[in-house]
């Protein structure tokens, strides 16, 4: 099954509202940065990544014009390190001058090949497992990058992340508009049968019909907890067990599971014919809750399938 990429409402929301940043790049000295939430899975990077894809890089004669500069926080982020997260954004090589030296070749190569967005990737790096304060100076030399560059930015990170704007004033200040990004979930089931159909577009008319059918897709969230990126791993894997043109059944969709997570009573199984009907959430099941990131969907109820926006 080839990757695809589905606009699901949130997507498209998402894609407006950085689509509406960049515009409005270099009409003043106030860019409109952005904060982008969302649990690991739910299409983040994803969505940047498409978003860089559709604003390529044009080649000169002269110069590479960069107008969507992608750049990822590095874990233990140091002051050191994000200049070198720029230089690598730019295709350059950061590995060796002096921190200044660093900063002056970031600052003047961004200037230079034309950025008008920046998406910093994985934010939630700054934290050092919740300790926001322990990269306190690489998350200034962030800021200060920002403003010496001014051009909107695109943050991106798990939900702790924002303990970082709540311990960084002043980039906190700096952050128009938040958007969340959320799993599926079963409040609304329409969005993600939608999702389902769309990724199963290879597969024979009447497997897609079923495996996008109400009581399917609703054993799909419990077997993915909702997140995208589970959902299309458990369809690609449902695709190569189907590959020799056998529709997939419940036997199927059972034993494709298993590779996930065989729990000692089969009834866990979300395939399975007993099957409880609840999230696998508990002690020592696959979607217990983190200490970083909590439960992903306890915040609390949202509209499936659209985000939420949170404007400051």
């Amino acid at each position: 099954m080839a990757i695809k990429r589905v606009e699901f409402p949130a997507f498209r929301e998402a894609w407006e509202a950085i689509k509406e940043a960049h515009a409005d790049s270099g009409s003043d000295c106030n860019p409109m940065n952005m904060f982008l939430l969302g649990v690991s899975g739910v299409g983040k990077s994803f969505l940047l990544r498409q978003y860089e894809a559709a604003h390529p890089k044009i080649h000169t004669d002269e110069l590479t014009v960069i107008p969507v500069l992608f750049i990822t926080i590095p874990s233990s982020p140091t002051r050191r390190g994000i200049y070198v997260a720029f230089l690598e954004g730019l295709g350059q090589d950061g590995s060796r001058g002096s921190t200044a030296q660093l900063q002056r070749r970031a600052k003047i190569l961004c200037q230079k090949v034309g950025v008008e967005i920046i998406f910093i990737d994985e934010i939630q790096h700054f934290l050092d497992r919740g300790q926001a304060h322990a990269h306190a100076a690489a998350a200034d030399t962030l800021k200060e990058m920002l403003d010496l560059l001014g051009r909107p930015a695109v943050f991106s990170g798990a939900p702790r992340s924002r303990i970082l704007f709540n311990h960084n004033s002043q980039l906190r200040s700096r952050i128009m508009t938040t958007i969340r990004l959320w799993p599926f979930d079963l409040n609304q089931i329409l969005p993600l049968r939608g999702f389902v159909h769309a990724l199963t577009a290879d597969f024979p008319e009447a497997s897609r019909q079923w495996l996008s059918s109400d009581e399917v897709a609703t054993r799909i969230f419990f077997a993915t907890d909702g997140i995208h990126r589970n959902i299309a791993g458990l369809l690609k894997l449902i695709s190569k067990s189907s590959a020799n043109n056998v529709a997939p059944d419940f036997a199927c969709l059972k034993k494709v599971f298993e590779r996930k997570w065989s729990p000692s009573d089969a009834t866990l199984n979300p395939f399975h014919e007993r099957f409880p009907m609840r999230r696998l959430n508990l002690q020592g099941e696959p979607f217990m809750p983190t200490y970083l990131d909590g439960d992903d969907h306890a915040d609390f109820f949202h509209p499936t399938g659209t985000a939420t926006y949170e404007t400051v």
